[in-house]
């Protein structure tokens, strides 16, 4: 799914070389992974400023933890990992809110900076597709598992299988989870759609 410029073996490799503290390496997995996160965390959040901060923070949380990560569940390892650090620390900035920050103090992952350019073509883009506004406004009024789910599941494009590894639930569970969180999705859509019509 998420390996469009490297086959698996190559991204098990890279890895591994940032691992054993190889600066390139780690900067070919953050250009490999970056938009792919900073595209899930804005859908998620809907605030740019926020979005950069947030996926920025996931990375140095990969960078200081890498050493604890071991490649486990075949192609989706790796990815899967960073999108379980990615939706912890969405479901942190829901918990802070205003008080969500930017804890970038290593001067090393500072050198990769942030992407404004990836950003604003992100928030234009959602900006531009009322109807895409329109469903992530609505999927915030759901439980943030059920929008846990959903995200990964209709806007990353991946399996239950894969969803399971993330939220480190069973599958039958997100099966199960996934379901009510359509059918409380469509009722607030409906509602939503009732409301507009009765107010023109």
């Amino acid at each position: 799914m998420y390996y469009n410029r490297y086959m698996d073996t190559d991204i098990e490799i890279l890895v591994k070389r940032a691992q054993e503290k190889d600066k390139e390496a780690f900067t070919k997995l953050f250009d490999l992974y970056y938009d792919k996160v900073l595209n899930y965390v804005f859908r998620r959040v809907l605030n740019a400023e926020y979005a950069k901060d947030i996926t920025s923070n996931t990375f140095l949380k990969v960078l200081n933890n890498l050493n604890q990560f071991e490649w486990r569940n075949g192609p989706f390892s790796f990815s899967g990992w960073i999108f379980k650090i990615a939706t912890n620390e969405v479901n942190q900035y829901f918990r802070k809110q205003n008080r969500y920050k930017l804890t970038i103090d290593d001067p090393d992952f500072k050198e990769l900076g942030d992407d404004n350019k990836a950003a604003e073509e992100i928030e234009k883009k959602i900006d531009n597709d009322k109807y895409l506004l329109i469903l992530n406004k609505a999927i915030k009024q759901l439980k943030p598992i059920y929008q846990d789910i959903l995200h990964l599941k209709y806007f990353e494009d991946m399996s239950y299988e894969e969803i399971s590894q993330v939220l480190n639930k069973n599958e039958s569970t997100i099966r199960v989870y996934s379901k009510r969180a359509k059918e409380e999705l469509k009722s607030i859509l409906e509602i939503d759609a009732s409301n507009f019509l009765g107010n023109i």
